[in-house]
Order: structure tokens, then C-alpha cells, then sequence
């Protein structure tokens, strides 16, 4: 279900924080504790610590992360949530805005534009990705051949409303000649009985800008069977957030690119 953080209130906070940065910057950029929040040192610790976490997190076993643990109380059932982790981003995000707010406000843009897309397209990806989560919904929806679908289920057992209707026309499934075993399998979707495609694994289908639908299980009894499949369970990923993501990957990609041609072309000590 959206949460209290979603969309508008999240973009007012995100906005609220930048300009408090900006004040920030602009009245007390010159005092040494801004200075150090802003410095190279930091930027060396908030991403060593976000990788170590990363790299622990992703070690540690989840039957370890039992209640009264010390990695339950860190969050290292799911990391990725976990309080600790959102501390981190939110530090690294105020330290990134602190040094692409110092640099515009020093105004040379053209010899400070490859840090400055480096620096803005890394924000714009993590603000995208932490922010956004607050707006994204999966859901399940099991689609058949009789009824059509027009509801998916949450994570929580939710009900949520579609807007269109998805029916299953065909199912097709390709084993190994070998042992049997399920090496592809598509569903043949209607939807609105207007429209029909074909969902694969590891091939969506976008149903909108911000909507995949993509294939995630199917009716393997009747399969096994020889039977004809009767149902599909797509998984439906709703990310109105995930193009300002990549609007920060796509930049922080050009950054780097112009900065190793800046760094083949001029001697380190210009840059």
C-alpha cells in the first residue's frame, strides 16, 4: 500500500532538504565543519562504509538475523532497509548536494561540468532509487483462461485494482530434449481484449511508463502433466521513479566519460 512518504510529500522533502543544504552552503560554507562535510576524506569513509555494508550484508546468512541478534537489530534480515543503511544514503546524499551546490555556487561551469554531472548524476541515482522506493508497489496477478484479471495481491495480502483486464490465449513452454527440465516459457496475454503480447522470462512487457508486467510463475501441475497450462502469475512493478534512476546513471556515465578525456588530454594538476 502507498505510504505516508509517497508521492507528493516525498518530492516536498526532497525539495525542503536541498534548500536547507543551500542555505547551509551559502551561510556557512566557509566555517570548517561544512568544509569537512563537503571534503574528499568524507567521501572516502561514507563509501567505504557503504560498501563494507553492502559486502556484510550480503555474507550474512538470513538464518542468522534471528530475533535479539545483534545483525537483526542492525537490519541484516533484508539490509537494504535497514535503518543503518538509510542513514548512510541519507548522509552520502547531503554530502554529494554539499559539493555540487559549492561548485555551482562558485560558478565555472565549463571547467567544473564533468565533476559536476559526475557528482549530480550519482545524487540524482541514489535520491531516485531511495526516495522512489517509497512509490513503488509489486504486486502478483494471476492470470487464466476463463475469468479476466483485474486485480494483483501486495506482499501484505492487499487487494489492488489493476485498471485493465489481463486474459491468458496461449501458453507455450520449451524443455531440454536431455533431462526434461524447463529451459523457456511464455504466456500469450490479451489485455482489454484488445491488445495481445507476449510476456517471457526475462522479457517484460511494458504496460506503461512507469508499469512491467513480467512473467513469474505458471501452472506446472498441469504441465507436468502433459496437461494444458490453465493460469499464468505475472508480476506487476510499479516505478514512476525508475527514469529519474537512470537519468542519474545515464549522467554520472557522461561525467566519467569527459573526465577521462579531460585527464588524456590536460595535465592532472588543471583538472
Amino acid at each position: 500500500m502507498p505510504s505516508l512518504f509517497s508521492f507528493p510529500l516525498n518530492v516536498g522533502l526532497l525539495i525542503a532538504f536541498l534548500l536547507l543544504l543551500w542555505v547551509v552552503e551559502s551561510e556557512y560554507g566557509s566555517r570548517n565543519l561544512v568544509r569537512r562535510m563537503r571534503s574528499l576524506t568524507v567521501s572516502y569513509w561514507l563509501l567505504g562504509i557503504v560498501v563494507a555494508w553492502c559486502v556484510v550484508g550480503g555474507l550474512v546468512p538470513p538464518q542468522w538475523a534471528t530475533e535479539g541478534s545483534l545483525w537483526k537489530a542492525l537490519g541484516f534480515q533484508f539490509f537494504p532497509s535497514a535503518w543503518g543503511f538509510g542513514i548512510l544514503m541519507f548522509l552520502l546524499l547531503a554530502h554529494l548536494a554539499l559539493i555540487v551546490i559549492h561548485r555551482l555556487r562558485k560558478q565555472q561551469w565549463r571547467r567544473d561540468l564533468p565533476f559536476l554531472m559526475v557528482h549530480a548524476g550519482l545524487w540524482t541515482a541514489l535520491a531516485g532509487g531511495m526516495v522512489g522506493s517509497t512509490d513503488r508497489m509489486e504486486g502478483r496477478a494471476i492470470v487464466g483462461r476463463e475469468a479476466e484479471c483485474r486485480t494483483m495481491f501486495l506482499r501484505d495480502g492487499s487487494v489492488v485494482p489493476l485498471g485493465y483486464g489481463l486474459h491468458l490465449t496461449d501458453f507455450s513452454v520449451e524443455h531440454n530434449e536431455k533431462d526434461g527440465s524447463v529451459v523457456q516459457y511464455a504466456a500469450t496475454i490479451s489485455i482489454d481484449s484488445t491488445t495481445t503480447t507476449v510476456i517471457a522470462v526475462n522479457h517484460p512487457y511494458a504496460m506503461q511508463w512507469d508499469e512491467d508486467l513480467y512473467l513469474n510463475s505458471y501452472d506446472q501441475r498441469h504441465d507436468a502433466s502433459g496437461e494444458r497450462v490453465e493460469y499464468a502469475v505475472l508480476q506487476i512493478v510499479r516505478e514512476p521513479w525508475k527514469h529519474v534512476t537512470l537519468a542519474g546513471i545515464v549522467m554520472l556515465g557522461l561525467g566519467m566519460v569527459l573526465l577521462v578525456l579531460r585527464l588524456t588530454t590536460r595535465p592532472l594538476s588543471s583538472i
